[in-house]
Parts: C-alpha cells; structure tokens; sequence
C-alpha cells in the first residue's frame, strides 16, 4: 500500500499564470486537503492571501530562487507537511527557477521517501509566446514539463493559436493544454511523472536569467493611485527600468485594485479590502525603484 503523499511542481515564467493555475487546482475535489510552498523571487509575498483562504497549509520561501538555495527551507517544510497529513503538496516555484535544479534538491534529500512526484506542470504565456517565441531557457523548461499549459490564449486570434500550439508540438512538447484562467481538463493530468527519467539524460542548464534580474517592493499605502494612473505608472517604468513584472495593490480612496503586469498584458481587478497596499517590481533595474519613483510618477 501507497502510503505516500503526491507532489506536484509548478513552474512557468513571470507572470504566466502559476499562482491562477494553483488557485484552480486546489479548489478541485482531486486536490483536497492541499498544501502549498509558494516560492517568491522578492523577499515579501503578494499572492499568499488568496492562496492561504484555499488551502489548510500555506508555505511561502521570500527572497531567494529554491533552484539556487541550499534548499534546506524547503526539504524543512516538506518533511513538516508529510508529518502533518497525507493531502496532497504543490510547489510553486519562481518565474526564473530551473524545475531541474529543484529536482536535483529533492533527490539529494530524502523527501522521496514520503512523496510520489505525480507530474510537473510548465505554464507557458500564449501571449509572450505569440509575440517573442520561446526563448532557449523558457523552452528548456517546458520540454522537460509532462504537462505543459498555454496561459492567455483568449488574447490570441483563433488563427494564433492553432499556430503556437503546432509550433510547440513541433518542438517537442507532447503534452501541450489549453488553460483559460487556471482552468483546464484535469483529465489531461497523467498519474506518473516522467521528469526523473528525463532527468537522466538532461543536464540542468544554467539560471542566468536570476542574475540579470532584481526586485523591489515599494509600500503604496497612502497614496492615491487609480487604475488609470496604475497603467500609466507601469508603461513608463517598464520602459525606463527594463521591467518583467509587476504586482501587487494599490488603493484609490475606499477602492482596492489589485495589480498583475507583464510587459504584453496588464489586469486590474478589483481587490480585497485586507490587500496589502505594496507593489513587487521584478527586472533589470527594479531595485531602483523606490517610493519616491512612483510618488513622482503620481506628479
């Protein structure tokens, strides 16, 4: 008998959609019980507040890539969660981690004795794909995914679609799925990870997209920001900064808007009232990025 608790690993670059993805996941009769790590690239946490009113434990390593760490946080927390119950664990990595470098952690460990790996999810930006392609680092991960899930389709015309979907086939990506807004046909899901064996034959390439990028998280609380001047603020420190991302709240008198930008889509939604009122920019230059650049913005 299977005693065991099964793990899943989610990846995907900045912005793809991974946290939307678990979001969905957790919310599924397969996944009940789940527990989740949540790997941030900035030292604070923005989308932990969602997550913690989905799952029973909720895990967040700030700061650092688990690809890069010693990886003893997150051996720690994973030892804890078998100890706690058998439910079901999902790591959510950073958008710049190495899903193989993070396999090699787990391996030089002895979490595989509490854990089965049941499949390694990539979600890959149909938008940013469309647009740039895959880039050699970004492809690297998704072949080594068994399931890869295209992100932002609905931003696509019919014809881009089919397109980019042919396209990755052809580059040998064989289980490609549609997902819109973190959903999708969890029928798709196979029940075994193919991502040790593949890991025999592949070396882990090197993360150099960590060490171009930076972060900082600037607090906004107090600061009269609409969503109009939010998009604003983004398009033009996007440019100046060589920006990723940004994410995050901002409020406008008694109005919370929560914030998600790429450099090919912005969303801003209408956000909770607990939001914590501080946006997490991620690029080249984001650590110069203080309060003051969006005061000055604000004019």
């Amino acid at each position: 008998m299977n005693d065991k608790s099964a793990l899943y690993l989610v990846n995907g670059a900045l912005g793809a959609g991974k946290t939307t993805l678990v979001d969905f996941l957790v919310q599924q009769p397969e996944f009940a019980g789940a527990r989740v790590v949540e790997n941030e690239f900035a030292s604070e946490s923005i989308d932990s507040c969602t997550l913690a009113q989905r799952v029973d434990e909720l895990a967040t390593i700030a700061g650092e890539c688990i690809c890069c760490s010693s990886g003893e946080e997150l051996i720690d927390i994973l030892h804890n969660f078998a100890i706690s119950g058998k439910a079901p664990v999902i790591i959510e990595s950073t958008g710049v981690a190495n899903t193989l470098r993070v396999l090699e952690k787990l391996l030089a460990s002895d979490v595989f004795e509490q854990y089965d790996l049941k499949q390694s999810l990539y979600v890959v930006d149909g938008a940013e794909a469309r647009v740039d392609g895959l880039s050699e680092t970004l492809l690297a991960e998704a072949q080594a995914a068994d399931t890869v899930l295209i992100s932002k389709l609905d931003l696509l015309a019919e014809n881009d679609r089919q397109q980019l979907i042919e396209t990755l086939l052809q580059q040998g990506l064989t289980n490609v799925v549609n997902m819109d807004h973190g959903k999708f046909d969890l029928v798709r899901l196979d029940d075994k990870s193919q991502i040790l064996d593949y890991l025999l034959l592949h070396e882990p390439a090197e993360n150099v997209t960590e060490n171009t990028l930076n972060y900082s998280v600037v607090d906004v609380a107090s600061l009269a920001i609409s969503a109009e001047k939010i998009e604003n603020i983004w398009t033009n420190l996007r440019s100046k900064y060589a920006l990723r991302r940004m994410k995050g709240a901002v409020a406008d008198g008694n109005e919370i808007y929560h914030i998600e930008a790429t450099p090919q889509q912005m969303r801003v939604t209408r956000g909770a009232i607990d939001e914590s009122l501080k946006l997490v920019v991620i690029g080249e230059r984001a650590r110069e990025i203080t309060r003051a650049v969006i005061m000055k913005e604000l004019g």
